[in-house]
């Protein structure tokens, strides 16, 4: 009797503390790069009441699109943790706050998270982030364009066309006769010397004092991830930066070059997806970086 009589004042002391507990999201969809915010709430916060934060990832497991099971291995990287308690209306809460940052599409759910309550500890779960690219709905429809008068340049165009088309295949004969010997000269320079190359044409470019830090670093993380693609026989240009480093890692790099590589893709995924600004002494040493990274891989050549 008196163990039944245990079991209900567990049951309802648990379901007590269950309404006086909310854990919810400030919106539970975000775009990868952008931040989404995790609240606890506690209600008629007690004396004896602890909440230990965690820091760095939550490991959380995660189902892609078109996946019907979870899998492990999905990160939530925790950009701060801060926690406050207030009166409202005479009653005491106390407030726990989670920013976090996905860099991966798909939907994550988080680990059992604890709470010490009156020398008692529960466990309870968030609720499921959805992480992706925002799709956007275009209308179909048809502009109304108005016939103009056909002038005479037109009709000089018309009469004399065969001049435009030797013209215009002359300069295509031009263009794929002088890309040809491009292919030629570079297939004659070594993956190294090739991927030095593009590292300078890159930097002297200098798109991040134009304004086009983003489309410097889709070209940074492209010449990276071609590089280890040819170097190392993968097909990374579509994958993530987790897929990258995983693979990576089963051909055998040892850890403190792949944190050299992890460090500068997610230094690229920051800037392209979450609008990150750099100052341009870190741009260039980023590329100072990668050229240490690109040299270092790179077999010993020996010229003949």
């Amino acid at each position: 009797m008196r163990g039944v009589l245990s079991i209900l004042a567990c049951c309802c002391f648990g379901a007590g503390f269950a309404q006086t507990k909310r854990v919810y999201w400030a919106e539970d969809s975000v775009r990868i790069g952008d931040k989404a915010q995790l609240t606890i709430l506690v209600k008629n916060q007690p004396k004896k009441f602890d909440y230990n934060p965690i820091s760095g990832v939550f490991i959380c497991d995660v189902n892609h699109k078109g996946e019907t099971l979870w899998k492990p291995g999905g990160e939530l990287e925790i950009e701060s943790f801060r926690d406050s308690t207030y009166t409202q209306k005479g009653i005491k809460y106390w407030k726990g706050v989670y920013t976090l940052i996905a860099w991966d599409s798909a939907k994550y759910r988080l680990p059992e998270l604890w709470l010490t309550w009156k020398d008692s500890t529960f466990s309870f779960r968030a609720p499921n982030l959805y992480v992706g690219f925002v799709k956007k709905k275009v209308k179909e429809g048809i502009d109304e364009i108005p016939i103009e008068p056909e002038e005479d340049s037109l009709r000089l165009l018309k009469k004399y066309w065969w001049v435009l088309l030797i013209v215009a295949a002359g300069v295509t004969i031009g263009i794929l006769w002088n890309k040809r010997r491009k292919i030629q000269k570079s297939e004659e320079l070594s993956l190294r010397e090739r991927t030095l190359l593009a590292i300078k044409q890159l930097k002297k470019r200098e798109d991040w004092l134009h304004g086009k830090t983003k489309s410097h670093y889709v070209g940074f993380s492209a010449i990276l991830k071609m590089y280890l693609s040819s170097r190392y026989e993968l097909n990374l240009m579509e994958r993530t930066t987790r897929e990258t480093i995983t693979l990576l890692k089963l051909k055998g790099l040892d850890f403190t070059m792949i944190r050299r590589i992890e460090v500068l893709l997610r230094e690229a995924d920051m800037v392209k997806f979450a609008k990150t600004e750099l100052d341009p002494l870190h741009i260039q040493s980023s590329l100072f970086r990668l050229e240490e990274i690109v040299t270092e891989l790179s077999p010993l050549e020996i010229p003949e």
